[in-house]
């Protein structure tokens, strides 16, 4: 962070105090994160200089290596702050390959004038499903502790390990427990301030920011709320490694180093000595292994338990973890429990698959004799809060509220209420933390905001800290000349920044449909491909996304909550008429047929995805295959339909007739393969295109062989795209998604 400055900067009508960290207008508090302000105040400094990428990072990411679409999102921050429009900025002037200027013009005034306040930015997070693979998983993994020097900064590029790495040597027990010694709380909380929230339920209610590395998955946080562990995904690869931090600042040490593994911490033990958490294949969260692992050193991790959910929980005494484990044949799942040394296995309660846990969300209460989690209801309801005896499985249901998702629960000190991380049935895809009454299951939010709050809810024992995770995320539609994607030009400049980000299509005559967050809803836009005549077709107050346009560009096929669960939706191009085609089940993805008489869609139904047929004015679906088929697309002659699928206990690409039965062929995938919504064919239909979790896209060859990159494009995680009918285009949308751990304290 840069040194605290006692000049106040005035440019028009805004003031930029470097002492209090403020930027106002109008004497009114301007949200800014902690970055955005620290990058704010080099530009304003800069009079007017040019100041390349490279200065920028040394300046506000000084002790860190971060990917440069950091810079990218907190440029867009500050003129949103500002109210820039790209296409005619007033203060940040972008200039290509080299980086950035600050436009206005800047005068100093005395300290004085300004009143502290604090803010916090507002974000959110993109919303993926959950493409389980199931591998094995060997004894000896992740066991690479230490083996250099303590490291503080993610390393610029890592050799890929191997799962079965060796036990490294412990070469730096002194600095850790020299660190370990001198970690305090402190109760002024500076560091990366984020801010109190202005959104809170109670305004005593603070949130503050613990790291700003971008890609925190998981995290924890210790009984005192001295400590936290998390797990960080690693730039431009699916590795991950752990680490151990302060609360109160001063640097962070890796506890493992970087592997083609996923790491997820659990929980402290009592007296925060040790840490829990599971290892696994990447993407493989059925199969985990369960160690125990000294936070400073002296002895090697502990395997604990082999073959569960890595999200599996600790009880209070540390003598028990709780997890789920699916049953396909039976389409089913159980909560299990097990002592930590692997005896004493049983099932608590089990669950048909229309009432499926949600294996992520499970809690124990604090006397350790119920554990909570969340599951749904019914095939077309939303999810709710349980809680189960552990000594005689009954089951007692909290909520009546539908949510949308729930995905952590954890009970407060005194037993009487829960927290959660959650999102109801009336907001965008972002979850807020909430409080629920144990007994009433009446609910109150804690946040009000726009950010996404979800892989991580972590309590100290006296309830008053918070460990979670904040998101922030900002995409747009980008469009090439198919023969040079590298040329690629951005196409959309919404004020939401998320456009695109949940499906893109072509009509026939050139045109573009996007979706946009509005508020707290997903809309669709149609623009044309020269960037003009942007024109919202659905109105706000619902999700509306994955569109897809008839080959006659009559109609536009979409995926929309607005009947109360997700069906299939149609409506004519200028956004009239909207017609229900789907009732049953919930059904999503779908993509017309060349003739444009009839519609393949992905239909969910008992915890197992197929793909369906309905006619474009609705009656009755037919079911195309018996094997698994998710996220269908069909192909340019209409023959075939290439599809997510399961086999030989692998995720797949697999190609199956348009007139039903099995798979004609199916495909390996590489480990970071993503097929939300972006299986696409090729306009020649001899090739099959889908992203990366990582970056870029790759492409299949019908005629078999290794999967490849496409060329050209930008090297950075990509969501939608696609061609232009005639071929001769291609349109994706570019994003980029910061992940970083926070606190929340003083709760009421």
């Amino acid at each position: 962070m840069k040194e605290l400055d006692r000049q106040i900067y005035r440019f028009d009508n805004f003031l930029l105090d470097p002492v209090n960290r403020q930027l106002r207008r109008e004497d009114k508090p301007i949200p800014l994160a902690a970055k955005a302000f620290d990058l704010l105040q080099t530009l304003v400094e800069s009079n007017g200089r040019l100041i390349g990428k490279d200065e920028l990072f040394s300046s506000v990411w000084q002790d860190q290596i971060v990917e440069e679409s950091n810079l990218t999102v907190h440029i867009s921050q500050i003129r949103k702050a500002l109210g820039d429009s790209r296409k005619d900025p007033l203060y940040i002037v972008t200039v290509p390959g080299y980086g950035y200027r600050f436009n206005g013009e800047v005068s100093t005034l005395d300290d004085q004038f300004v009143v502290e306040t604090e803010t916090l930015s507002r974000i959110t997070i993109e919303k993926e499903i959950i493409e389980p693979e199931v591998h094995e998983i060997s004894a000896s993994t992740a066991l690479g502790f230490l083996s250099g020097p303590a490291q503080r900064n993610v390393t610029a590029s890592k050799p890929r390990l191997t799962s079965l790495h060796k036990l490294g040597a412990v070469a730096t027990l002194g600095t850790l427990f020299i660190f370990g010694g001198i970690f305090w709380f402190t109760s002024s909380m500076q560091g990366n301030v984020a801010g109190k929230s202005d959104v809170a339920a109670d305004d005593e209610t603070q949130i503050r920011r613990l790291t700003s590395k971008g890609t925190v998955n998981h995290g924890a946080i210790s009984p005192d709320g001295k400590f936290f562990a998390y797990s960080l995904r690693e730039r431009g690869a699916y590795m991950s490694s752990l680490w151990y931090g302060q609360v109160s600042g001063n640097g962070d040490i890796q506890l493992l180093p970087a592997a083609d593994l996923s790491y997820n911490p659990r929980s402290f033990s009592s007296d925060g000595s040790f840490l829990y958490y599971t290892v696994s294949e990447p993407r493989d969260f059925d199969n985990g292994t369960l160690f125990k692992m000294p936070v400073l050193g002296g002895v090697p991790p502990q395997k604990l338990l082999s073959d569960i959910s890595v999200y599996a929980v600790i009880s209070p005494d540390e003598k028990q973890a709780a997890f789920i484990r699916g049953d396909r044949d039976n389409k089913s799942s159980a909560l299990v429990i097990a002592n930590l040394d692997g005896s004493g296995e049983r099932e608590i309660t089990v669950r048909r698959a229309d009432q499926s846990f949600l294996a992520f969300s499970l809690s124990w209460s604090i006397d350790g004799a119920k554990v909570s989690f969340g599951a749904k209801t019914g095939e077309d309801t939303g999810h709710e809060i349980f809680t189960t005896n552990v000594a005689d499985g009954s089951v007692k249901q909290i909520t009546d509220l539908e949510w949308i998702t729930i995905s952590r629960i954890e009970w407060l000190r005194d037993g009487s209420s829960l927290l959660l991380s959650a999102r109801d049935k009336n907001s965008f895809a972002a979850n807020q933390i909430w409080k629920v009454d144990h007994e009433s299951g009446k609910a109150k939010k804690i946040t009000r905001d726009l950010q996404h709050y979800a892989s991580t809810l972590s309590l100290s024992a006296d309830s008053n800290a918070i460990l979670t995770i904040q998101a922030t995320r900002e995409s747009n539609v980008w469009i090439a000349p198919a023969e040079d994607i590298s040329s690629a030009r951005q196409l959309t400049f919404g004020s939401s920044g998320n456009e695109g980000w949940y499906g893109i299509d072509w009509t026939p005559d050139g045109k573009i449909i996007y979706t946009a967050r509005t508020d707290q809803s997903l809309t669709l836009w149609a623009v044309d491909a020269d960037g003009t005549n942007a024109k919202q077709l659905t109105p706000a107050g619902f999700l509306d996304e994955k569109p897809s346009v008839t080959a006659d560009g009559k109609y536009i096929v979409f995926q929309s909550n607005r009947s109360g669960s997700t069906q299939v939706w149609r409506m004519n191009a200028n956004g009239d008429e909207l017609r229900q085609l789907t009732f049953e089940g919930q059904n999503s993805f779908p993509h017309s047929t060349p003739d444009s008489i009839s519609i393949v869609y992905t239909r969910t139904a008992d915890n197992a995805n197929s793909a369906w047929l309905v006619s474009i004015d609705g009656g009755e679906s037919i079911r195309l295959s018996d094997a698994e088929c998710y996220n269908a697309r069909v192909s340019p002659d209409g023959n075939s339909i290439a599809c997510g699928h399961r086999s030989e206990g692998k995720t797949k690409l697999a190609i199956i007739p348009i007139t039903g039965g099995e798979p004609l062929i199916r495909f390996d995938v590489p480990p970071t393969y993503n097929f939300y919504g972006s299986i696409r064919w090729l306009p020649d239909g001899r090739s099959i295109a889908y992203r990366d979790w990582a970056n870029g896209i790759w492409t299949q060859s019908l005629d078999g062989g290794d999967p490849k990159r496409i060329e050209g494009l930008p090297s950075e995680k990509l969501y939608h795209f696609g061609w232009s009918p005639n071929g001769r285009q291609f349109a994706f949308v570019r994003g980029s998604e910061l992940r970083d751990a926070v606190i929340i304290s003083n709760l009421r």
